[in-house]
């Protein structure tokens, strides 16, 4: 399904390692290349984000008026989201997509001899085979051997610069990899960290360990930027424990992840982050202030045009059901309510209940010709 991604993409990449001939510039290039594409709708999460902010108060007001009523509450916060023009769900497909293409993305960069190389998958599995094969042959860690079947293309590369021998049955091999430029900085992309490098602790082993722990670090920031930035602008939102410890455990995989993997996806991590975080300061930096309510305003004006979104219908829907079913488990008028748990005292709750009355008992009367009958106020 991700080919549906990659196989383009892979055009982009290939286009761009044949204008700059290296593949560390290309996947610079090519994460930039992604994060434009993107920028439509990482601008419109960021922007329904901040106009969540602006209604915070009212939103954290709501919460304190219905404490013991979610049906309510959710009855008056959709209410709120209408009137100001806010789709509460807005954000959540274009970041489904992004997600989607950085699977596609992700694809695009452990594959450099399918789509820059132009290698069928009947030759690299003939490849793959033959590296098997030898390290079979040589006593060659069962873990290692492994990683071959996982990512393929740069384990091929890896061992080729080191050992071009192994394929020198492979008709064809060493003519399309003998060209290419696997390396950034002097580092050779498809090496795999290690705390015992094999040539010993060189300014090489180094970067290539460097590389994913800084990719750690660039995440983590990321993490503490947005989680201040949202206590800061929207201090009602829910905190969800398990999802920040995700987030701050995140950091924490990358680098076990990075230290299992061939160091080009670990530069492809390290830049999508850095241009992530950028973009995220740039973001909060431009939606704030004056600019923000001129933007708010726009905003609500084009929403309240289109008027109700599905998902606000949905919740309007599921509301009026979920209202109606409280209504049938009553016991007729004899119901009794807790103070605050609908916005009224039980006293203004009797009140409420006893106009109800009377205006039914108006209509009847109205209806049927009939004389109206006398109110009594002692009533409930």
């Amino acid at each position: 399904m991700f080919d549906l991604i990659a196989v383009p993409f892979g055009w982009v990449m290939r286009l761009i390692y044949q204008v700059v001939h290296n593949y560390g510039i290309s996947i610079i290039l090519f994460t930039l290349f992604v994060k434009l594409l993107t920028l439509p709708s990482t601008y419109k999460t960021q922007v329904n984000q901040a106009r969540m902010g602006l209604i915070a108060e009212k939103v954290q007001k709501l919460k304190k008026s219905f404490p013991n009523n979610p049906t309510r509450l959710q009855e008056e916060q959709n209410k709120l989201y209408q009137e100001e023009g806010i789709n509460p769900s807005a954000g959540c497909l274009g970041s489904f997509l992004t997600i989607f293409l950085v699977l596609g993305v992700y694809r695009v960069v452990i594959r450099p001899m399918t789509f820059i190389l132009r290698f069928t998958s009947g030759e690299i599995s003939e490849a793959t085979s033959v590296l098997k094969e030898w390290m079979t042959n040589n006593n060659v860690a069962e873990r290692t051997i492994k990683l071959v079947d996982a990512r393929p293309e740069l384990t091929l590369l890896q061992y080729w610069k080191s050992n071009p021998e192994i394929f020198s049955g492979v008709e064809g091999f060493a003519d399309k990899v003998r060209d290419f430029d696997n390396s950034f900085l002097g580092l050779d992309l498809t090496g795999i960290p290690s705390l015992k490098p094999e040539g010993g602790w060189s300014f090489a082993a180094v970067l290539l360990i460097l590389l994913p722990v800084l990719a750690a670090v660039v995440n983590l920031i990321m993490t503490v930027v947005t989680q201040h930035h949202t206590k800061k602008t929207n201090p009602a939102a829910q905190s969800m424990g398990a999802m920040n410890a995700m987030l701050y455990l995140s950091p924490l995989l990358t680098i076990w992840f990075g230290m299992t993997v061939p160091a080009g996806l670990s530069l492809y991590w390290l830049i999508n982050s850095l241009l992530s975080l950028l973009l995220s300061l740039l973001l909060y930096q431009y939606l704030k202030g004056a600019r923000l309510e001129k933007i708010n305003a726009k905003e609500r004006e084009k929403q309240l045009a289109k008027g109700p979104t599905w998902m606000q219908r949905m919740m309007e829907q599921s509301a009026q059901m979920q209202a109606q079913q409280n209504g049938q488990q009553r016991d007729g008028n004899r119901t009794r309510y807790s103070d605050g748990d609908d916005g009224m005292s039980r006293k203004e709750r009797a009140e409420y209940e006893r106009k109800l009355i009377e205006a039914a008992r108006k209509r009847a009367a109205l209806k049927y010709g009939e004389e109206l009958p006398e109110q009594d106020s002692d009533e409930e």
